[in-house]
C-alpha cells in the first residue's frame, strides 16, 4: 500500500495579456507561417477537430503547439503522465478570445499568441507545489483579504488582481474564512515541526493562522446579542449592503435589521433588538486599526449550518496547535464554542434568529428531521451536533457539563443517524425523480468532512466510533467523485489510507491553477468532450477534467458540471484555501512530501 507520494515540480501555465500594438510584442508574430503539420500520427482525441487547426508552433521544449478557432492545444508526448500529454488553452482564462490567427515560439517553454481581439504570451514554467501554495497565499492576503476574513474579490479592471475593492462579501465569508484558517494552522504546524517556532517563516505563519482565527471568532462575536448567535459575515459603514438576506446595523447597545426583500418576507425589517454585549477589544482592533468602530457595523444573520460546522472544526485545530502559545486566544476559543454550544442546546438544537425562530439551514432538531427536508438532511446534521458538543467537550475541558448534552443526544438516537445517509439521500432522489449524484449538494462534502473528522479523532468509545465510520463511510462515493485531497485525506486519517488514490490526489495540485483569478473557459469550444444530461436537463462533462481546464470555484460547487465560469469570471478572484487546506493538511499528515 502507498503511503505518500512525493511530488514533482511540474511546468504550470503562465498567461501575459497584450494590446496588438503593444511595442513588447514580437513583430513577427503578425507575419507567422500559418503550416499545421500531419496530425494523423496522433492517437488520441484533441480539443479541435485535427483538420480544424489552422497553425503550429513548435516549442524549445519540443512541444507542439497548435491553433484553431476554438482554442490553443498544447501536445507533448514526452510528458511524464497521460494527463499532461494533451493540454488545452482557451478564452478567458488563457486567451483573450478563441479565434487563433497565428502562433510564434519563444524558444523556450511557451508560445505567442496571435488571436482575433489580443495576444498572450502563454509560458510553460516549472514550479513546486510548495512554491505555489505561497503563490496562491500571497495572492489572497493581497487582494482577497478584508479584515482577515477571506471568501472573493471583485476587481475594478478584469484581469488586473491589483484592482481588487475593498469591499464586497460572500453568503458564507465564516465558511470560507475558516476553512482558510484551517490550512494555514497547518501550514504553521508543518513549519514549526521543519523549521522550529522562532523561524522567521514560522512565525509568519503563525501570524497568518491566528488573523484568520480572530476574524472567525469575530463572527461569533459581532452581534453582540450575548446569546452565542453567530453571524454570517460582516459589513462597514462605508459598504454597500446587498439586498439578499438579513442584515442588522449596530447602533449603541441596539441594532436594527435593515429593510431588505428577505427582511419583509420574515417581518423583521427596521425591527430593534438588543446588541449590548461588549466585543473583546483583541476582536475589534481587525476593525479598529482600519479606522471604523462598533456603532455603524452592519452583519449578516441567517446563519447556516456551514459557517456552525467551520467554525467548530477551526476552533479545535486552534485550540490543538495555537492555544498554547497564546492563552488570551484559547481563552476566546473556548468562550466561544461554549457560548454557541449552549445557545444550540438551550434552542433545542436550532439556531435561533431575533424573532424567537430558527435561521433557514442552522437545525439540528428531531423536530427538523421530522420534515420533508430534515428527513434526508438528518443524518448529515446529526453528525454535526454531535461533533459541535465534543468539540466544546474537549476545548474547554469542561467534560462533566458537556458529556450530559453529548448523553442526551445519544439518549435520542442521534448516534444511529449518520449511517442512514445514502440510504435516505437514495430515497430522497427517487421521490425527486432525479439520481443522487445530481441532487447532491456538493457543499455537503466539505460540511461532511468538518463533522466527521473531528467528531470520529475525539470519540473513543469502540461502538460510537464505528457507527460514526459508518455514517463517514457512506458519503465515500460522492466525496471520491470529486477527486478532492481536501475531502479525501481527512476521509482517510479516519477510514484508512488504502480507501483513496493518493496518486490521483497529488496531481490534483500539479494542476491547480497559479492563480484564484475566476475567469472562464470554453468547454463548448472542445471537440474531445461529450455532455452527459442528468435528471432535469443538467449537464456535466464526460470524464473529469484537470483543475486548470474547468471553471473556478470553490469547496460548494461539482467539478463535473459542464459550466463555463463560476464566481463571477475574469472580475473576480477567489480565496487559495482550496488549494492551501489541502495542501499542508497532506504535508501535515504524510500523504504527500515535497
Amino acid at each position: 500500500m502507498i503511503q505518500s507520494v512525493k511530488l514533482r515540480s511540474t511546468p504550470n501555465r503562465f498567461c501575459t495579456f497584450f494590446k496588438k500594438d503593444d511595442p513588447a510584442v514580437p513583430s513577427a508574430l503578425f507575419t507567422a507561417e500559418c503550416a499545421v503539420p500531419d496530425l494523423s500520427g496522433i492517437r488520441v482525441p484533441l480539443p479541435s477537430r485535427k483538420k480544424d487547426y489552422t497553425c503550429s508552433a513548435w516549442g524549445g521544449d519540443g512541444a507542439l503547439w497548435l491553433g484553431s478557432n476554438g482554442g490553443l492545444t498544447r501536445w507533448f508526448p514526452d510528458a511524464h503522465d497521460e494527463e499532461d500529454k494533451v493540454m488545452y488553452f482557451s478564452a478567458n482564462r488563457y486567451l483573450p478570445d478563441n479565434h487563433v490567427q497565428a502562433l510564434l515560439s519563444d524558444n523556450e517553454n511557451g508560445v505567442w499568441v496571435l488571436t482575433k481581439s489580443g495576444v498572450v504570451h502563454v509560458e510553460m514554467k516549472v514550479v513546486s507545489p510548495r512554491e505555489k501554495a505561497y503563490a496562491l497565499l500571497d495572492e489572497t492576503l493581497k487582494a482577497v483579504d478584508r479584515r482577515g476574513m477571506v471568501s472573493q474579490k471583485k476587481l475594478a479592471v478584469a484581469r488586473d488582481i491589483s484592482s481588487a475593492v475593498p469591499y464586497g462579501h460572500s453568503d458564507n465569508d465564516g465558511d470560507f474564512t475558516a476553512g482558510f484558517a484551517i490550512g494555514e494552522i497547518f501550514h504553521y504546524a508543518v513549519l514549526k515541526r521543519e523549521k522550529g517556532e522562532d523561524d522567521p517563516e514560522t512565525k509568519q505563519a503563525r501570524k497568518v493562522a491566528t488573523r484568520a482565527c480572530e476574524a472567525c471568532l469575530l463572527l461569533m462575536h459581532i452581534s453582540k446579542r450575548g446569546n452565542g448567535f453567530v453571524a454570517r459575515s460582516y459589513l462597514a459603514p462605508d459598504e454597500p449592503v446587498p439586498d439578499d438576506g438579513l442584515f442588522y446595523r449596530l447602533n449603541g447597545n441596539k441594532a436594527v435589521c435593515l429593510e431588505t426583500s428577505f427582511s419583509k418576507r420574515k417581518n423583521l425589517a427596521n425591527k430593534e433588538i438588543d446588541a449590548s454585549t461588549p466585543i473583546p477589544e483583541r476582536l475589534r482592533k481587525l476593525y479598529t486599526e482600519k479606522g471604523y468602530e462598533d456603532d455603524g457595523l452592519i452583519y449578516k444573520g441567517d446563519t447556516s449550518s456551514d459557517e456552525i460546522s467551520l467554525h467548530f472544526l477551526h476552533i479545535y485545530f486552534a485550540h490543538k496547535f495555537l492555544g498554547e502559545g497564546d492563552p488570551e486566544l484559547d481563552e476566546l476559543l473556548k468562550q466561544s464554542a461554549a457560548g454557541l454550544a449552549e445557545h444550540i442546546v438551550t434552542n433545542g438544537y436550532e439556531l435561533m434568529e431575533c424573532d424567537g425562530n430558527p435561521t433557514t439551514w442552522a437545525k439540528w432538531s428531531l423536530r427538523y428531521f421530522a420534515t420533508e427536508f430534515g428527513w434526508p438532511d438528518a443524518p448529515l446534521n446529526a453528525a454535526e451536533v454531535l461533533m459541535y458538543i465534543k468539540v466544546t467537550q474537549s476545548v474547554t475541558g469542561d467534560y462533566d457539563k458537556w458529556q450530559k448534552e453529548y448523553q442526551k443526544l445519544l439518549d435520542m438516537g442521534y448516534a444511529d443517524l449518520p449511517a442512514k445517509h445514502y440510504d435516505r439521500a437514495f430515497q430522497a432522489s427517487l421521490l425527486a425523480d432525479g439520481d443522487v449524484e445530481s441532487e447532491l449538494m456538493y457543499g455537503d462534502n466539505m460540511l461532511c468532512v468538518a463533522a466527521f473528522w473531528a467528531l470520529i479523532d475525539l470519540e473513543e468509545d469502540k461502538d460510537l466510533r464505528e457507527k460514526y465510520l459508518a455514517g463517514f463511510r457512506s458519503w465515500y462515493g460522492t466525496i471520491c467523485r470529486e477527486c478532492c485531497p481536501g475531502y479525501e485525506y481527512p476521509y482517510a486519517l479516519c477510514c484508512g489510507r488504502d480507501t483513496i488514490d493518493l496518486k490521483a490526489n497529488a496531481k490534483w495540485f500539479e494542476r491547480t491553477n497559479m492563480s484564484r483569478l475566476a475567469a472562464g473557459v470554453s468547454l463548448g469550444a472542445r471537440f474531445d468532450i461529450a455532455k452527459k444530461i442528468r435528471w432535469g436537463g443538467y449537464e456535466e462533462t464526460s470524464f473529469l477534467l484537470e483543475p486548470d481546464e474547468h471553471f473556478i470555484a470553490k469547496y460548494d460547487r461539482n467539478p463535473w458540471c459542464f459550466c463555463e465560469e463560476d464566481s463571477g469570471g475574469v472580475s473576480y478572484v477567489e480565496s487559495c484555501y482550496v488549494y492551501t487546506f489541502a495542501y499542508w493538511i497532506g504535508i501535515y499528515y504524510g500523504f504527500i512530501e515535497d
